[in-house]
């Protein structure tokens, strides 16, 4: 859930309220700096940086391990947008083959460096081996020039120059740095997310990385921050693979680059650059040489960052969720009409609305009784289906005039260990969110681990469980945690005791004028974002910042100026109100319990909830995967947590651009995600939701998820809607065993699950840009229907003239041309999906739950290519526990006419074989066998040239891999 257009609020000419009076009140008078202070975004200006001269290179040092020395200003200071630094440390590192690190700080580390924050990031790239590499064996080389200095990357391989600053000077101040490197012509990246954005970027385009709650913004800044990009290029050739035909054919090359910061930045996409503007920290790039696959690119990335974590079995089932279910019946009547309607689902989502005022780790006594929870614990629990409640990440901030409000422990035990973000002058960041004023937990605090352990533990008592080895609840989902915030600074510093008060907004589903309220702010506190506004200050960062903090945090930058927090001297694009930083968010002057500026560190906030949600969970429920859904992200996030795409919108753009959004994410090593299928915000409608069912059930997560004030969404309450999703839903549980041996090769080779056409066919540069059609894996490709008033679909078959591609539903041959864009026929009910040649697919027969279609027969698909081959493998372990005590791993080839199944592992999948379905067999064979005994119950289909062998059982009744075998024919 998020947030919605605010509404202005009123100031209160009338005197304070009675302390014991909790009720909201009508304010007549306007309240206005609810968007902040203006900022002119910098990038639309006109460019500060003609007077920049760089620097030259000085005392460089050149090891087998790489090169250190000090860069030296040129000429005066520019101060295009600060105090520019005299001496700059600059330290390469070849710290693997595959990756080079560059380094760029101020000489005397005043800059704040987040590659040092450990404590607050983990990657592997810490930890890189740097013992046997040399200059001589990595993958890449790296050069320069002195005066002035430029670098650029080369690719030893080919020869490609990978990044190059050349022709453009580097700009390094206190609040502004600037590095630009030369890009190809017409050039095709991917990444820097999140935006709402077609798959490939293109040149025309900023990318601001400032998290921020704002519902499917088109190219602008949202909820989480991922600098890194791949680029993918290609080189004709001159000879042609496809017979008869005047093609070009190409090869292709690619490489990744990360800039790692957790500081605000812009990324200006231009015809021949592309530029980092950042306000703040240092510079740390990290160039990755990447190879001829993308998907081998990819992975470098992803084992640098850290893999994602592995997801447990029951994550793959079909969710469902609305803010707006008011109580506990309303979610037992949805699972009863689901099963009555022969829909599966398998988890149960809650909103805010289970929450007593909501407010974390509570639940409404009124609407959601222990009794009836416990009710619907046992009723879900015993028919193998789960429930997720959300947890937001401001916590409610008592009333101390308000005796009720006394036994709210989440903040009075944050509040007494001293656990929440604060102010520059040390008083605690107060904000709002929904319950009202709330206070921010600092997600680095070495404390802050009991204490959201016991919150966590807490909301499990309040749902009824009496022990604390019993979590009734599956996983935890992490929303708001930018973290949002309602108001711009710290608004309830000095009012708390207004508490609670309606959010500055009409909520959905809310018809007439709410009552809102706004405290009265006669005297405000100079924490506050409205003393800036009413005194015409710029920033609170000098009216309140205490002479330790700037010590230690905020050393004077070169001529000896403070820096300007909340308003820096460059104003990035960021897309919230009048730009101010602050506006829908936690201030940047807000401060960690180190004395840490949220400025420095403002990127993380989402991460950081993560991963102490994943220790948390992990602690209370030792052994098992924790699943955490988080809205909020940043590089690494998919160690610890899944991702949806956000608020979005019941249109059919939306539902586009929600492929580009997975396939994005999948790159960056978040593989669990989806979005919120039918749309979250407005009304969806009989065919959208039809079709984004159909397109849902082929994306990782699959959640309906709508808002209050939206009109009801639940798939059975369209006859059509009902049965495509059943239909989808059909395809997506036969093939669970082929999702989850998709998410072990994530989880443990960094593999993208749903994957871009050119990641398979590399070398086809029509299928740059393809982001209306994507492959599951390396077997499956989807072709949906993106537009309304339509039975047909275009789509193209990659591959040449030897590609076999085969239709899901009648398992016939595709007849298709390279590079032809092919009109399909696409009823309302159905999803167009082909199976690639060369390919075996594990599956089962589908039930009603994930654990039911364990329970059932394996089947194999095998399409085979034109050379009558085909691969793949099959990954089972208990798919719950973090460290199973058995997995299996089993790999099938087929040729010549014989399709083997040779196993490792020792988890005992007990069910057997039922069938085998073999694709692209040219003659009815005269004998079927397994391990050399006749098998006497098949069928060869001549028209679509398909052997069916069925009856297995008997020759698998101990499980279908326990031993190896193979069935020829």
């Amino acid at each position: 859930m998020g947030s919605f257009p605010s509404i202005l609020l009123a100031q209160n000419s009338s005197s304070s309220p009675s302390g014991t009076d909790a009720s909201y009140r009508v304010i007549p008078t306007p309240y206005t700096p609810q968007n902040g202070i203006q900022q002119n975004v910098s990038v639309y200006e006109p460019y500060r940086g003609n007077e920049c001269h760089g620097y030259r290179a000085k005392n460089i040092s050149e090891s087998q391990k790489g090169i250190t020395g000090i860069l030296e200003l040129i000429g005066s200071p520019c101060n295009a947008y600060g105090a520019d630094y005299p001496y700059l440390f600059l330290n390469v590192t070849y710290e693997t083959e595959e990756r080079v690190h560059i380094s760029i700080r101020d000489l005397n580390s005043s800059q704040f460096q987040f590659s040092k924050r450990h404590d607050v990031w983990q990657a592997p790239l810490y930890y890189a081996s740097t013992s046997s590499l040399n200059k001589s064996n990595v993958f890449y080389e790296f050069s320069f020039n002195a005066d002035p200095f430029e670098f650029w990357i080369t690719r030893k391989t080919d020869g490609e120059v990978l990044f190059d600053t050349r022709g453009n000077h580097l700009v390094f101040e206190d609040q502004y740095i600037e590095l630009t490197t030369n890009m190809v012509d017409d050039y095709n990246i991917y990444g820097l997310a999140e935006t709402i954005h077609g798959f490939r970027l293109g040149n025309n385009l900023t990318r601001t990385f400032w998290n921020n709650d704002e519902a499917s913004p088109l190219d602008r800044n949202m909820y989480g921050t991922h600098p890194y990009y791949l680029e993918q290029r290609y080189k004709p050739l001159n000879s042609s693979n496809f017979t008869n035909s005047n093609q070009t054919t190409y090869s292709s090359s690619s490489h990744g680059v990360l800039m790692l910061t957790a500081n605000g930045m812009d990324v200006l996409l231009r015809p021949k650059y592309l530029q980092y503007r950042m306000i703040g920290g240092v510079i740390d790039l990290y160039v990755y040489s990447g190879s001829s696959s993308p998907k081998e690119t990819t992975k470098q990335y992803i084992k640098s960052i850290g893999l994602p974590q592995m997801q447990q079995y029951w994550t793959l089932g079909y969710h469902m969720c609305r803010w707006g279910y008011q109580n506990i019946t309303e979610i037992m009547r949805v699972r009863e009409r689901m099963h009555n309607s022969s829909i599966p689902i398998e988890t149960f989502w809650s909103d805010v609305d289970y929450m007593h005022n909501l407010r974390d780790f509570t639940v409404d006594p009124t609407s959601y009784p222990r009794d009836q929870f416990s009710q619907f614990f046992h009723e879900i629990e015993s028919s193998h289906q789960h429930y997720i409640p959300i947890v937001d990440a401001g916590v409610y901030a008592a009333n101390p005039t308000n005796r009720s409000d006394d036994t709210y422990g989440p903040f009075y035990e944050g509040f007494e260990k001293d656990l929440f973000l604060k102010n520059p002058d040390g008083s605690i960041y107060i904000g709002e969110v929904w319950p009202g004023f709330a206070v921010f937990p600092d997600f680095i605090h070495p404390n802050v681990q009991e204490y959201w352990k016991h919150g966590i533990q807490n909301l499990s008592y309040a749902f009824g469980s009496n022990s604390s080895n019993y979590i009734p609840f599956s996983g935890l989902w992490l929303d708001m945690n930018e973290p949002s915030s309602f108001c711009v600074g710290s608004c309830g510093s000095e009012l708390v005791n207004w508490n609670p008060v309606h959010p500055p907004m009409m909520l959905p589903g809310e018809s007439s004028s709410p009552v809102f309220v706004y405290p009265n702010i006669s005297n405000p506190s100079n924490t506050t974002e409205f003393y800036s506004a009413y005194t015409a200050v710029l920033s609170q960062y000098h009216a309140t910042a205490t002479t330790s903090f700037q010590t230690v945090h905020s050393t004077p930058g070169p001529l000896g100026d403070k820096p300007n927090i909340n308003h820096p001297p460059y104003a990035i694009n960021q897309e919230q109100g009048n730009h101010d930083l602050a506006n829908h968010g936690v201030s940047p002057n807000a401060t960690h319990y180190d004395g840490t500026l949220r400025y420095n560190l403002f990127n993380v906030y989402g991460y950081t909830e993560g991963k102490v949600t994943h220790q948390a969970l992990s602690e209370l429920q030792p052994g098992r995967r924790p699943f955490i859904l988080t809205r909020s992200n940043f590089v690494g996030t998919g160690t610890y947590a899944a991702v949806w795409l956000g608020d979005n919108h019941s249109n059919w753009p939306n539902m586009y651009f929600s492929i580009p959004g997975m396939l994005t994410y999948n790159m960056l090593g978040i593989p669990m995600v989806g979005a919120d299928v039918c749309g979250f915000a407005d009304n969806s409608n009989e065919e959208l939701c039809a079709r984004w069912m159909e397109l849902g059930a082929f994306s990782p997560f699959y959640r309906n998820h709508n808002s209050q004030g939206s009109s009801l969404q639940e798939p059975y309450l369209w006859g059509s809607v009902a049965e495509a999703s059943r239909r989808a839903m059909n395809i997506r549980y036969s093939l669970l065993p082929y999702w989850y041996t998709l998410l072990n090769q994530a989880s443990s080779e960094g593999n993208t699950i749903v994957t871009p056409l050119f990641f398979e066919f590399p070398d086809e540069p029509h299928l740059a840009e393809a982001d209306r059609q994507f492959m599951v894996g390396d077997a499956l490709l989807v072709s949906p229907v993106l537009d309304p008033n339509t039975t047909k679909v275009n789509g193209v078959f990659p591959g040449n003239e030897s590609t076999v591609w085969y239709d899901w539903y009648n398992h016939t041959a595709i007849e298709h041309k390279p590079y032809e864009n092919k009109t399909m026929d696409a009823p309302l009910e159905h999803i167009n999906v082909a199976i690639r040649g060369s390919k075996v697919i594990p599956m089962q027969q589908p039930a009603y739950t994930t654990e039911e279609t364990r329970e059932n027969p394996f089947n194999l698909l095998v399409a085979l290519d034109k050379q009558g081959t085909a691969r793949g493998s099959l990954y089972a372990d208990d798919g719950v526990s973090v460290t199973p005590n058995a997995t299996l791993w089993v790999d099938f080839s087929a040729k010549s006419n014989e399709l083997s199944s040779v196993s490792f592992g020792n988890y005992n999948v007990r069910v057997p074989l039922a069938n085998v379905t073999i694709l692209g067999v040219s003659s009815s064979p005269k004998q079927v066998q397994f391990n050399n005994e006749a098998v006497m119950s098949y069928n060869y289909i001549n028209e679509t040239k398909e052997l069916i062998i069925t009856k297995l059982e008997n020759f698998t009744s101990i499980g279908a891999f326990a031993k190896n075998w193979t069935v020829s024919w």
